[in-house]
């Protein structure tokens, strides 16, 4: 059956009283600790000079479930970028939960905080960064370094993909891109040394990566993606690890803006499973008078071996430049509950 989707673990909850007041002391100290610190580096940066680049925003999210048990998620995400004279940069992206089912749960998340330098043709970074190698939407053999992908969320809607911890040094010259990176163990993720290779040549979009894990297997794998005109889009994956990962797909973009996107998949697995997906959507459905600032997708992940299939629904409307009202719901075959909620986004 396929995986469903959820949010990275949060406390249960269970313990003694105490123990559950010093946590939530903590992690509200620590959120103020991060915001403040925020607001001081926009404080400081946005005296520096003219020729220097800042960027900040604010979002906040509250969605309400209604199944299959009623429960309410409020997610606060500030993040801010500066960069000096096209030498240095820093960048920060946090995420505040706060959970309220039969008990109110909190957690902070650091997504993303990075400092990097600029030399050149040479880019330097060290710090908690997203990287996305692979080419496939719901699925990726060659991503070694990226966040796990979740099939039925493939965007990522409540942006809460964390990067990993490393040092990257990325050289560019003309259509050639060399990416060496290392990052460190983290939980349920192993140490890993990789390096990319990135080349334009005759249309494909190709790259090459090879990676080590101490104690474990090596990594080969390549990728591409071949753009043809303004509505076709081929991408495929290979991957070697122990055992061979594989994924093709393709996306078709209609003259009215309806995009379809379809891979297949056959994950690197003892046992030979092989994944599909379909979506179909639209981002402001001009056609339609007064539906102009509505999005709408339909999106299906199958397990073709077991025959079992997950069917998900987003639909959202825009409110003028700040707000943003959406409804997601998915169900998956011979399984009961579904899973539907509402939500708006306030963005700064």
């Amino acid at each position: 059956m396929l995986k469903e989707p959820n949010a990275a673990p949060l406390p249960d909850g269970r313990g003694s009283v105490s123990a559950g007041k010093r946590v939530r002391s903590f992690l509200s100290r620590a959120r103020q600790q991060a915001v403040l610190m925020m607001l001081l580096l926009v404080a400081w940066a946005a005296g520096a000079q003219e020729q220097n680049q800042l960027r900040y925003s604010l979002a906040v999210t509250d969605e309400v479930t209604a199944a299959p048990e009623g429960g309410n998620l409020v997610l606060v995400q500030p993040s801010f970028a500066y960069r000096s004279a096209n030498h240095w940069r820093f960048a920060a992206s946090l995420a505040a939960l706060t959970r309220t089912r039969d008990d109110t749960q909190a957690l902070l998340r650091v997504r993303e905080t990075y400092l990097g330098l600029t030399a050149g043709d040479l880019d330097f970074t060290i710090g908690k960064r997203l990287l996305r190698w692979g080419t496939g939407y719901a699925f990726t053999a060659t991503g070694i370094l990226d966040p796990p992908r979740v099939a039925t969320d493939p965007t990522d809607r409540l942006n809460l993909y964390e990067g990993r911890e490393m040092v990257s040094a990325d050289w560019v010259a003309g259509k050639h891109d060399l990416t060496v990176a290392w990052a460190r163990r983290q939980a349920g993720l192993p140490e890993t040394a990789a390096l990319r290779y990135n080349v334009l040549a005759h249309g494909f979009d190709t790259s090459v990566i090879v990676a080590h894990e101490p104690g474990g297997h090596d990594f080969a794998g390549a990728n591409f993606t071949r753009v043809f005109g303004e509505a076709v889009e081929l991408h495929g994956e290979f991957a070697w690890q122990a055992r061979a990962a594989a994924l093709l797909g393709g996306k078709y973009t209609t003259r009215s803006g309806i995009t379809a996107i379809a891979e297949f998949y056959e994950p690197p697995a003892a046992l030979r499973q092989h994944f599909g997906f379909l979506r179909v959507g639209k981002s402001r459905l001009r056609e339609l008078p007064g539906w102009k600032e509505w999005d709408v997708a339909v999106s299906v992940v199958s397990n073709l071996g077991q025959r079992s299939r997950t069917v998900v629904f987003d639909a959202g409307r825009r409110w003028g430049t700040h707000f943003y009202s959406y409804a997601h719901a998915q169900a998956q075959s011979g399984r009961n509950p579904y899973l539907a909620s509402i939500g708006v986004t306030f963005q700064l």
